[in-house]
C-alpha cells in the first residue's frame, strides 16, 4: 500500500516578512557597511571624462567625379550605407592608432612601462576601451573618447575625425599622383608623335602632304584631349576636398562618464543584502535539518 507523503512548511522559515523582520538588524548592518565600502571604493577609482563627435561621410567617398572635382546636379551632400563603412573603416585603421600613439604619447599616458612585455599590445587594448566609434541609427558615425583628462578626451575625439578626413585625401592625392605620371607619359609620346608629323611636312608634297595634314590633325585632337586630363589629374592631385561632414564637434565634459557613484554603491548593497539573505537561509536549513536530526 502506497503511503502519501505530505510536505510540511514552516510558515516561520519560508515567511519573507517575518523572515526580514527577524534579521533586520543584520540586513541593516549588511546594506550600511556594504553602502560605506562601496562609496569609499567608488571615491578611490579615477574618473574618466567622455567626449563625442557625430559626423556624416560626405558623398565624396563613394561619388564618381571628374577629375577637377565637378560632380553630377544630383549629387547628394551626404554618403550613403558604403560610404559609412568605408569611414568607419578609416577612423577604426592602424594609421588613425599610430598617428594618436605618436602625437599623444599614449605608452606614457596611459602608465605603459617600457620594460611591458608586451607594450604595443597593451596599448592597443586600451586604446579599444577608450576609442570607440559606432553608426547611429540616423546614419551617422559616433566617436568616443574617454580619458582621465578631460580635455584631452575632447582634443582627441576632434583630432580622429579630421585625421579621417586628411587620410581620405591623401587617398585621392596619391591615386591622382598615378594617374599624372600616366598621363604625362602618354602626353610626351603623343607630343612627339605630333612633331614628327609636322616634321615630315616639310618633306612631303601633294596627296601625300595632304594625307598626313588630315592624320596630323586627328593627332593634334587627341594631344589637346591628354593635355586636358593631365590638367585635370594635376589639379586633382593638389585639391582638398571634405570627405567627412561633421554635425557636433566634442566639448570639455562636464561631468563624468565612470564612475557612477550612485550605481556602485546601489548594485553594491543589493548584492550585499542578497548574499546576507543567502547566507541567513542556509543556516536556518541547516540548524532546523539538525533539528529534526535530534528529534
Amino acid at each position: 500500500m502506497e503511503q502519501k507523503v505530505k510536505a510540511e512548511f514552516r510558515a516561520d522559515s519560508f515567511d519573507l516578512l517575518n523572515f526580514i523582520i527577524r534579521h533586520f538588524r543584520k540586513f541593516l548592518v549588511a546594506g550600511v557597511a556594504a553602502a560605506v565600502i562601496s562609496a569609499v571604493i567608488s571615491l578611490m577609482i579615477k574618473p574618466l571624462y567622455e567626449s563625442t563627435v557625430t559626423l556624416y561621410p560626405s558623398s565624396n567617398i563613394t561619388e564618381t567625379r571628374t577629375l577637377l572635382g565637378e560632380a553630377a546636379s544630383n549629387t547628394e551632400l551626404f554618403g550613403g550605407d558604403d560610404a559609412t563603412e568605408k569611414l568607419m573603416q578609416v577612423i577604426s585603421s592602424e594609421q588613425v592608432r599610430n598617428y594618436l600613439r605618436e602625437k599623444y604619447d599614449l605608452a606614457a599616458h596611459y602608465g605603459i612601462k617600457p620594460t611591458e612585455r608586451y607594450p604595443n599590445t597593451v596599448i592597443a587594448e586600451k586604446m579599444d576601451r577608450y576609442i570607440r566609434s559606432s553608426k547611429t541609427s540616423f546614419g551617422s558615425v559616433e566617436i568616443k573618447v574617454r580619458d582621465r583628462d578631460r580635455e584631452l578626451a575632447c582634443i582627441m575625439a576632434n583630432d580622429i575625425a579630421a585625421r579621417a578626413d586628411t587620410i581620405f585625401n591623401n587617398m585621392q592625392r596619391s591615386a591622382a599622383a598615378v594617374t599624372v605620371e600616366e598621363i604625362s607619359r602618354s602626353y610626351a609620346e603623343q607630343e612627339a608623335l605630333v612633331r614628327q608629323y609636322l616634321d615630315s611636312l616639310t618633306l612631303l608634297d601633294g596627296a601625300a602632304a595632304l594625307k598626313s595634314y588630315a592624320i596630323l590633325e586627328t593627332e593634334t585632337d587627341y594631344l589637346n584631349l591628354i593635355r586636358g586630363r593631365h590638367i585635370e589629374a594635376l589639379a586633382l592631385s593638389r585639391q582638398t576636398m571634405p570627405y567627412t561632414l561633421v554635425v557636433d564637434s566634442a566639448v570639455v565634459a562636464e561631468k563624468k562618464a565612470f564612475p557612477r557613484r550612485s550605481i556602485i554603491v546601489i548594485v553594491s548593497t543589493v548584492s550585499a543584502l542578497i548574499l546576507m539573505a543567502l547566507i541567513l537561509f542556509v543556516a536556518e536549513g541547516v540548524k532546523l535539518h539538525r533539528g529534526d536530526d535530534r528529534q
